[in-house]
């Protein structure tokens, strides 16, 4: 009897121990995995063809002469900033320089930008298409005028090619 008590005591630092030293190792792999794991980033599929210099194909144009874009990543799912864009307009002599805005992706392939002026804000929809084995970009504006500067809104479609 006096054996198995002394057994018995014994074991229990021992085991104690044990477990102790299990739970360290297995605690230092979940640290030195975590530590080490790669960060999740999103990942594009291939680029776009939209990506790049495009020009009014009416060369006569009192609108929208041309853009620069950067389609970014739209495989990430609608709603969510994507690239970027630049607009330029006819003014005279040179082209009004609108500046560059962050893209957010849309559904059916659209990308907007928003242009806040203090006479209107400018809601730019892109869109790239394919004819007959050319790339278009689409470039579709709806001009909403603030009240005071009393004019009406309207829309500009124009069509581009690099």
């Amino acid at each position: 009897m006096f054996h198995s008590t002394i057994r018995s005591s014994m074991a229990r630092p021992v085991t104690a121990a044990l477990i102790a030293t299990i739970l360290t190792a297995l605690g230092l792999v979940v640290v030195g995995i975590t530590l080490t794991a790669t960060p999740a980033q999103a990942t594009c599929i291939g680029t776009s063809p939209a990506t790049g210099s495009w020009h009014n194909t009416d060369p006569n144009t009192n609108s929208i002469t041309r853009v620069v874009v950067d389609w970014g990543c739209p495989d990430q799912g609608a709603y969510h900033p994507v690239g970027t864009i630049r607009v330029f307009g006819k003014c005279h002599p040179t082209d009004c320089d609108w500046g560059t805005r962050r893209t957010y992706a849309e559904t059916g392939g659209w990308e907007r930008a928003r242009y806040d002026h203090s006479w209107a804000t400018k809601h730019v929809w892109i869109k790239p298409y394919s004819f007959y084995g050319r790339t278009y970009l689409r470039v579709w504006v709806y001009t909403d005028f603030a009240p005071a500067d009393g004019r009406k809104d309207y829309v500009t479609d124009v069509w581009m090619l690099k």
